[in-house]
């Protein structure tokens, strides 16, 4: 059945043009006929604010694979990047190529980046040119919450894009309503090999007059960044008993602009509006890999960024609610390499990148009681999604490429007091066009299916399935050096089955504990693997067919509360992950663990909070890998210990503004105090105790001993 209802779709949408408008316009269409009749009861979903108490971390119970950052847990990591807080998440392999500046990028259970969505504040963000997302570009100043959602969305009333990734990893800087008219953050960091960076946060929250329910709140952020990254590092010449020099990392350095706004504007209780714009702007040297006598590198790159996003959600009554999502994006990137061997003795490329983006969902909701009395709730949601992405580039074998992808979700979700029941149907359209060629359009229908079971009430189980797919970005398709117009789309097949434990009153309340165990299988065929050949801008893209990823998760966290204000936490995980190719049994590389994928990895975070002061230890732990696909002894990377401690505190000052008693007529007013909280951190991290230059990818050693300190006031 669902083999006939693709190749009749695909019979009816020959004209991917026609596909986008007709779906487009149904949607258009039908949004205003939901906001008739609209009823009493009203939903309150708009707010998703974070409470500031000391609630121990637990494991969603849902179909889908959730893991979560909080807060307190930022604090407690010796975090600079989104990159560095990912290394504490189970199933993770990021790829870093050292240093502040170095390139970041993450693979979720054996996947590669492109199947990884970066979601933030509600809308992804998008590299149309790589596919891949630089996470070392993402800072954690202002995030109030990270959360890896692995297979599927926890939620359907969400743009059909979310659907088209394999995993989604949401950045919320927004989750937070400001409980004063006014505040304030400033900061300073400072660090090993010249790192400074300078931040400032403003915030208002204006409330209407005469609606208690309507109010806005605008905040700006920004922030520089620099950094020599000179560290210096060992340059083994052979084996370990052969001969060692002492050098230092060259052309590491790294200039970073950052800045945001965000206007969120609450209308009443069933609407609201944010709007975002993001403006990120750097320019950093390109380090070569560490291979004999070969150590200077001079290629430098320059990357601008900036867009502009809107959402708009209203729930119109206990069942109809609707959600539109727009965004424009804008990504100029300017690469230079002086000393490039060709007739020219130069290489200069630009890439400049856009996108429009369009998204409508409506979601209908079906509340009703059960035989024995329990609410339950059933949810339907239709979405559908429309963007354009154009890159325009001298380093393009074909001038100009354009793509115009639509993507259309039906979802269900029911929630029941026992059972939860997740599924969507996602249908593809995608038409390439560039100068000199014409590509085929692609058509596609993907189906997810999860469930979740609670046996007991904190004991649950779960599973999923979903079949996805990645399309070829331009640089695997049209970039002059290693483009392939016959490359298929890399498609991907995902099974789980899992555990969850929750427990909060443990030891007569004292012990909370929440712990999870996955077991995982997922299928690759016509897997794309790009990595760097000459530099981190020069790629080589290898096809390895097929890939079987077999492997098992476990996370647990545990909160002790020994005494009021007295706490001592532990988190940890640990990952067991066979990636093997599996395309040719002939082959020397069959049955082998794929690039870069240790089998074993794993991290565990334990920290103590006293009411005067905050201790942290944490570790990260990968196995042996491999950087190409044999697994024999020359291509081995030795696998890595990194030891971290982190201190730190916030000191509350209350400050109270006395009026003197006034009397008015026969009686006096009474003394009046108005008390403002400021707010004095600090953090120290003492980062990799062991001062060992490991290497994630080989050739490019990470930095060995340092430190970094940010102070803060806050009002």
């Amino acid at each position: 059945m669902p083999c006939f209802l693709a190749y009749w779709i695909k019979q009816q949408c020959r004209d991917g043009v026609h596909t986008v408008s007709t779906l487009l316009l149904l949607l258009w269409f039908a949004t205003p006929l939901f906001a008739q009749n609209a009823d009493s009861v009203q939903q309150r979903q708009l707010n998703e604010v974070i409470i500031a108490t000391e609630q121990p971390v637990r494991i969603a119970a849902d179909a889908a694979v959730v893991q979560q950052l909080t807060p307190k847990q930022l604090e407690a990591l010796p975090t600079l990047q989104l990159s560095d807080a990912l290394k504490y998440m189970s199933g993770l392999v990021i790829k870093d190529y050292g240093g502040t500046g170095g390139m970041k990028t993450v693979s979720v259970r054996g996947l590669g980046s492109q199947h990884t969505g970066v979601i933030y504040d509600g809308i992804p963000l998008t590299d149309c040119q790589t596919g891949q997302i630089d996470l070392g570009k993402l800072s954690l100043e202002n995030v109030r919450s990270i959360a890896l959602e692995i297979g599927m969305s926890s939620s359907i009333f969400v743009p059909a894009r979310f659907f088209s990734y394999s995993n989604m990893l949401k950045i919320n800087t927004l989750s937070r309503i400001p409980n004063k008219p006014f505040g304030v953050k400033v900061g300073f960091l400072a660090g090993s090999y010249g790192l400074y960076s300078p931040q400032i946060y403003l915030e208002n929250l204006i409330k209407s007059r005469k609606r208690d329910d309507r109010f806005l709140v605008w905040n700006i952020s920004a922030s520089y960044l620099t950094s020599r990254g000179d560290y210096p590092y060992i340059l083994h010449y052979g084996g370990i008993t052969d001969s060692i020099s002492h050098e230092r990392r060259q052309n590491s350095d790294v200039t970073v602009w950052n800045a945001e706004a965000n206007i969120c504007f609450t209308i009443d209780r069933k609407q609201q509006l944010n709007i975002k714009w993001y403006y990120y702007d750097s320019e950093r040297g390109l380090p070569s890999a560490t291979t004999f006598y070969s150590l200077n590198s001079s290629q430098r790159l320059w990357n601008r960024n900036t867009f502009g996003q809107l959402s708009y959600r209203n729930f119109f009554n206990t069942h109809w609610a609707y959600q539109l999502n727009a965004k424009f994006n804008y990504d100029h990137t300017h690469y230079l390499d002086p000393e490039f061997l060709n007739s020219a003795r130069r290489l200069e490329n630009d890439y400049k990148q856009t996108e429009g983006y369009l998204s409508n969902t409506v979601m209908y909701s079906l509340p009703f009681v059960s035989k024995k009395g329990r609410d339950q709730w059933l949810q339907i949601a239709l979405s559908h999604d429309l963007f354009h992405n154009f890159l325009k580039s001298n380093a393009l074998d074909y001038d100009d490429p354009s793509r115009i992808t639509s993507l259309a979700a039906l979802s269900l979700l029911y929630k029941g007091q026992i059972v939860k029941v997740h599924g969507n149907l996602l249908f593809t359209a995608v038409r390439d066009w560039a100068q000199g060629t014409q590509a085929d359009n692609f058509f596609h229908l993907s189906p997810t299916v999860g469930v979740a079971v609670a046996a007991t009430r904190d004991l649950s189980f779960r599973a999923f399935y979903k079949n996805i797919f990645r399309m070829p970005t331009f640089n695997d398709l049209y970039y002059r050096e290693v483009g392939n117009l016959n490359l298929n789309p890399e498609k991907t097949q995902q099974w789980d089955v899992g555990a969850v434990y929750n427990r909060d009153n443990l030891a007569h309340g004292r012990v909370a504990l929440s712990a999870s165990l996955d077991g995982y299988f997922n299928i690759v065929k016509d897997k794309i693997v790009a990595f760097p050949a000459r530099n981190l801008f020069s790629w080589t893209m290898l096809n390895y067919g097929k890939v079987f990823i077999g492997g098992a998760e476990v996370n647990a966290n545990v909160q002790y509360q020994f005494a009021k204000g007295y706490f001592l936490r532990f988190n940890g995980n640990c990952t067991y992950q066979k990636a093997v190719d599996r395309t040719n049994p002939t082959g020397k590389t069959y049955n082998h663990q794929i690039p870069y994928t240790p089998v074993w990895s794993g991290s565990t975070g334990l920290s103590v909070e006293l009411p005067w002061i905050t201790l942290s230890y944490s570790l990260l732990l990968a196995g042996e890998r491999y950087a190409l696909g044999q697994n024999i002894p020359i291509n081995r990377v030795a696998g890595y210990a990194d030891h971290s401690i982190t201190i730190g505190h916030q000191y509350k000052i209350m400050a109270g503004q006395v009026h003197k008693a006034v009397k008015e007529g026969d009686g006096t007013r009474p003394l009046t105090t108005k008390t403002t909280t400021h707010i004095l951190g600090f953090k120290c991290e003492l980062l990799n105790l062991a001062n060992k230059n490991y290497e994630i990818i080989r050739n490019y050693p990470m930095q060995g001993f340092g430190f970094r300190l940010k102070v803060f006031y806050e009002y």
